[in-house]
């Protein structure tokens, strides 16, 4: 697939402004995954918000958390119309500066083991793997889901 090479506009942004891109995440990713997905939106979050520069439309949004040992991003979400535009990349980079500019320490991002490609993206940026977070689902909800 063809990169878009149209210009992409990032901004802070307010939740309202993003509330109803992270509602359209938050479908895609209960759709992808066949099942409810966490919220979209972190507590105490910081928003960014891109956008066509000649239309204005809402392209994409990354939410943050300002934590003491730096900023933890996630969800990055580009709607599917816009994908191959360079949103994210124009998200991450946004961030990025505005990390440097206020002196954040550190920014975080998680992407999933099975998300080859979101790695490679991520490396591509110049993010490296720090640290692997381990999960696992309790018993009792397993059970649950194969009933």
């Amino acid at each position: 697939m063809e990169q878009d090479d149209r210009p992409v506009e990032v901004r802070r942004a307010r939740i309202e402004e993003i509330r109803s891109l992270a509602s359209e995440y938050k479908r895609e990713q209960d759709h992808r995954f066949g099942r409810p997905t966490d919220p979209p939106l972190p507590q105490g979050g910081i928003f960014w918000l891109a956008t066509d520069p000649d239309e204005g439309t809402a392209l994409g949004y990354a939410a943050g958390t300002l934590r003491p040992t730096g900023c933890t991003i996630g969800p990055v979400f580009t709607r599917e119309q816009a994908r191959r535009r360079g949103v994210g990349e124009a998200l991450l980079r946004a961030i990025q500066v505005w990390a440097e500019d206020t002196r954040v320490p550190v920014v975080e991002i998680s992407v999933a083991t099975e998300n080859e490609e979101g790695q490679r993206f991520l490396e591509a940026l110049g993010y490296e793997p720090r640290r692997v977070l381990m999960s696992m689902v309790p018993t009792s909800a397993r059970t649950r889901s194969t009933v």
